[in-house]
């Protein structure tokens, strides 16, 4: 530390001479205050971000004994898995049927399989070694879930967090935690911004420095800090540098506050970054936050742009259809159209105007197409040839000869009303590039090398997405990298 400390103060002089010689006055208020004035604590493990991912490491490094704080740069837990759904995968749990023949190997394989083999297999297999009793650990905490009753790809092993008294699954999920941590004794501190990493001459990490409260403190730990500060997606420039200058139009699905923190102070420290060009997505209304994924893949009406042309097919993934609307529309922004008969779908329709409606998004609407568009303000003459081009192909059977193809399963022609137009844009929910962790969520430098004191968690982490997910596996790695981290950094605790 006091190399460190050396170092600071050699580079403010260096940056207070540099001024002198080119003739500026420095005032008094932009003299570089003495380190020694910095505040400092000591603890044994110090959570940086109070989402999901930091909840459980908080929680479980408390349980194994380690003096530990939770820090967030917000005045409240505002984090991207308080707008989930609060889905979990996990296998083998005590809420699965005991017939379930869900595996542990089996959730490894399709892991990997929707990643294309780019997710980290050894991410994978402590993920899949933990998960279920993780679940069970949340239940003993007071999480409770319903088990989503599918067997493929889910395989039954979706455990979803209840929405309650208006909370979304997730943000109940964040409730949960938060009154498990209060009754462990686990303080939380809020509008605490981490802003670099404390580290000595050979860049192991000594503990992380906050701006709190208008001042600077200095959080030293024995056992290590953990990253659990979420992703880049509400980072503009960041998501234009990685993704590309495209996604850049994405709107935020999750937190606005996910900002790249763990990337900006890993870097400190030459942490290996991976996959910092993948990232999950959906389709969103362009105010409300409204999530229409559901109605857009129920297999009916077609999807127009602003000039009211089709430009992407409309069967496509929800990924794959919040890239298409971002990166093939001149404004990030489309129409689905769609008549009453989607209602035929389980009242899909209904279903999604009503919610929509409760967050105060109202959706053009019309007894006729004409009546429709004109609310929407799209171009009636487009629109309508649009229609009747693809009501021609539907009657004819040829809808996959249309450009862009469409290939839902069951074409149905626009031609029972009333018809609405569904607003969406492209929307971007999480990054999954960040800092590589071990299985043991360590944080590894360029060469492959652990970083002595530096974890990660959840979407703070790099290295275990890649593409796509098996559902519920991004909360559900939070929680098991969460608890990974907090496990190993307590034990290095109690060895210091």
């Amino acid at each position: 530390m006091q190399a460190a400390r050396r170092n600071l103060l050699k580079t403010g002089l260096m940056c207070t001479g540099a001024a002198v010689a080119a003739g500026v006055s420095l005032p008094a208020s932009a003299a570089v205050e003495p380190k020694s004035k910095i505040a400092r604590e000591e603890w044994d493990v110090v959570v940086v971000g109070a989402g999901f991912a930091g909840l459980c490491a908080a929680l479980e490094a408390k349980e194994k004994g380690a003096k530990v704080l939770l820090i967030e740069k917000m005045g409240r837990p505002d984090c991207t898995s308080a707008y989930s759904s609060g889905w979990i995968a996990a296998t083998k749990t005590r809420y699965q049927d005991k017939d379930d023949d869900d595996s542990k190997e089996l959730y490894f394989k399709e892991m990997m399989e929707v990643s294309g083999g780019r997710s980290d297999p050894a991410l994978i297999r402590a993920y899949a070694e933990i998960a279920g009793e993780s679940v069970d650990w949340l239940g003993d905490h007071g999480m409770t879930y319903k088990i989503w009753k599918q067997h493929a790809p889910e395989r039954m092993r979706c455990h979803i967090v209840p929405a309650v008294n208006g909370l979304t699954g997730g943000a109940h999920m964040v409730k949960v935690m938060l009154e498990a941590l209060e009754k462990a004794g686990v303080p939380v501190r809020y509008n605490t911004k981490a802003v670099e990493l404390v580290t000595d001459e050979c860049f192991n990490v000594l503990g992380v420095s906050c701006i709190e409260k208008h001042r600077r403190v200095e959080l030293m730990t024995k056992g290590g800090v953990i990253l659990a500060t979420g992703g880049f997606a509400g980072n503009n420039a960041m998501v234009g540098q990685y993704i590309g200058p495209w996604a850049s139009r994405m709107v935020v699905r999750g937190a606005p506050w996910a900002t790249g923190e763990n990337i900006r102070m890993a870097e400190q420290v030459m942490a290996r970054m991976v996959n910092m060009d993948q990232f999950y997505a959906g389709p969103i209304s362009p105010v409300g936050h409204c999530n229409p994924s559901p109605l857009m893949h129920a297999g009916y009406g077609i999807q127009i742009n602003t000039d009211g042309r089709r430009f992407v097919q409309e069967h496509l993934g929800q990924i794959e259809k919040a890239v298409g609307i971002a990166s093939l529309t001149k404004n990030n922004m489309s129409y689905l159209l769609i008549g009453q008969d989607a209602d035929a779908n389980n009242n899909i329709l209904s279903n999604t105007l009503t919610r929509f409606e409760k967050l105060g998004l109202k959706v053009a609407s019309g007894k006729t197409i004409e009546e429709a568009v004109k609310q929407a303000g799209l171009p009636v003459e487009a629109v309508m040839e649009t229609v009747a081009e693809y009501n021609k192909a539907v009657r004819e059977g040829k809808t996959a000869e249309l450009v862009p193809p469409y290939l839902n399963e069951h074409p149905h022609e626009l031609k029972t009303g009333p018809f609405y137009l569904v607003p969406a844009v492209g929307g971007i929910a999480n990054t999954f590039g960040g800092p590589k962790i071990d299985a043991n969520a360590r944080v590894v430098n360029t060469e492959d090398r652990p970083i002595p004191g530096l974890y990660a968690a959840g979407a703070a982490a790099g290295g275990i997405w890649y593409a796509a997910d098996v559902s519920g596996s991004q909360l559900g790695g939070c929680m098991v990298f969460g608890r990974l981290a907090a496990r190993h950094a307590a034990a290095r605790a109690k060895k210091a």
